[in-house]
Parts: structure tokens; C-alpha cells; sequence
């Protein structure tokens, strides 16, 4: 029995404290194209890159709007 608590103390102190992670080679699938709904520190793509979510910094989806203001009128002389 007191191996099994010993064993489960330090699986209880990995969850809680997981240390630094290195990997030769990863690959990430099904990364989302938006930081929408993710935790801060989740890793999601766009354009290519791999983001990580930062907390207060939006990514949006697209970078395009539009406006209408009044009427313009050049004329040239």
C-alpha cells in the first residue's frame, strides 16, 4: 500500500508541477485557425504560423473591412 501512495504522490506532483517539455520531432494537427475560445498558452495556426494564445493579444480571423462615409468629390483643373 505504501507504494502504491508513494507512486501516486509522484504522479500527483508531475500533474501539478509539469516541468519543461523537449521533443526531437512533433507534429500538431487539428491546430484551430483562431484563438477564439482557447487558454491562455494554447498553441493554434494561422497563415502558416504556429501562435501561441497570449493573454489581452486578439488574432483575428481576417484582416479585411469595409466603410462608407459620406460622398467624395475630386475635381482637377
Amino acid at each position: 500500500m505504501a507504494e502504491v501512495v508513494r507512486a501516486f504522490s509522484v504522479y500527483l506532483n508531475q500533474m501539478q508541477n509539469p516541468g519543461e517539455g523537449r521533443a526531437t520531432f512533433m507534429v500538431l494537427t487539428g491546430l484551430q485557425n483562431t484563438d477564439q475560445g482557447l487558454e491562455t498558452g494554447a498553441l493554434f495556426q494561422q497563415g502558416g504560423f504556429v501562435k501561441i494564445t497570449q493573454a489581452n493579444t486578439p488574432h483575428v480571423g481576417g484582416l479585411s473591412g469595409t466603410a462608407a462615409i459620406g460622398t467624395v468629390t475630386v475635381v482637377t483643373t
